[in-house]
């Protein structure tokens, strides 16, 4: 399954409000999109980070059905699900990891 990994920043004081607008409605919003099937949020808890990079509150990663991520990123640009204002959005990086081969669990 191919995957798409957001980190994300809230404005100062809002990290609950976008926690909940994450819940709420960002995430119901996501899944509606066709092609995205499951939506994980996490809290970051930094370990080693490069200098130069914010500090996100966030990490969601969403998994995408199907062979072609393209085609869920297709209909994701075609909803236009809108962002919150509570959110630094140009402190957002969205990266999508393409699936190369089988998953392995312990």
């Amino acid at each position: 399954m191919h995957k798409m990994v957001v980190f994300a920043k809230a404005k100062p004081d809002q990290v609950e409000a976008v926690a909940k607008w994450y819940d709420e409605t960002h995430i119901p919003d996501m899944l509606a999109v066709p092609g995205l099937i499951t939506a994980e949020r996490h809290a970051m808890m930094t370990v080693k980070q490069p200098e130069g990079l914010p500090q996100w509150d966030f990490m969601v990663v969403y998994e995408f059905e199907g062979a072609d991520p393209m085609v869920a990123l297709a209909n994701l640009g075609k909803a236009q699900v809108p962002l919150s204002d509570l959110m630094e959005s140009t402190q957002t990086l969205s990266i999508v990891g393409i699936s190369q081969g089988v998953r392995t669990e312990a």
